[in-house]
């Protein structure tokens, strides 16, 4: 199978001098999937092609929502958010254990999640594994920069979720995606 690697080069307009990025995305070049609308007249095809560049943003915009999601609940104190973001009771206790002991500088946001790097390790539909560089200063303070790979689980309640974190991209997070014994969370 080929794969493709390739590198973006994003412009992070931080304050008034912009910050050069590097983000990296190993995926299959393109996919294209074809549907069509039943109807009782004439059948339309729709084809939908997803490209590299695509695809990194939509996991950009998906990791956004979760980190800033997992922010949020430990600002506001508030477990039950937690499992909106969260597939383990791993990763639960630690975000409830954080509610006590982290401290921001800010509210969290959105928009205050970025990414210094991003690469995507493996993309299946059950599975996701992503290597990133995150800078939340803007809520956390000026030091909160740190790089962690992210193995998030699909669930068709809630999408994806944080499973498991390895501090390596060549750690042993592929049996994280193979384990078909999956916690069942609230």
């Amino acid at each position: 199978m080929a794969v493709l690697a390739l590198t973006l080069i994003v412009l992070s307009v931080r304050g008034d001098s912009p910050s050069n990025s590097t983000t990296t995305l190993a995926a299959e070049p393109s996919t294209t999937t074809t549907t069509s609308a039943p109807s009782t007249t004439t059948a339309a095809a729709t084809t939908l092609t997803t490209t590299a560049e695509q695809r990194l943003a939509e996991v950009e915009v998906l990791l956004q929502e979760l980190w800033f999601g997992w922010f949020d609940a430990i600002y506001r104190k508030d477990p039950d958010a937690l499992w909106e973001v969260v597939a383990t009771m791993r990763n639960y206790d630690a975000g409830v254990a954080a509610m006590g002991t982290m401290t921001f500088v800010a509210p969290p946001s959105a928009e205050g999640v970025l990414f210094e790097e991003l690469e995507v390790l493996l993309d299946r539909s059950d599975c996701l594994v992503v290597n990133q560089t995150l800078n939340l200063s803007d809520f956390r303070g000026p030091d909160a920069v740190g790089s962690t790979v992210s193995v998030l689980w699909y669930d068709s309640r809630r999408g994806f979720r944080f499973a498991t974190d390895w501090e390596f991209p060549n750690d042993l997070w592929l049996q994280d995606c193979d384990d078909l014994a999956r916690e069942e969370t609230p």
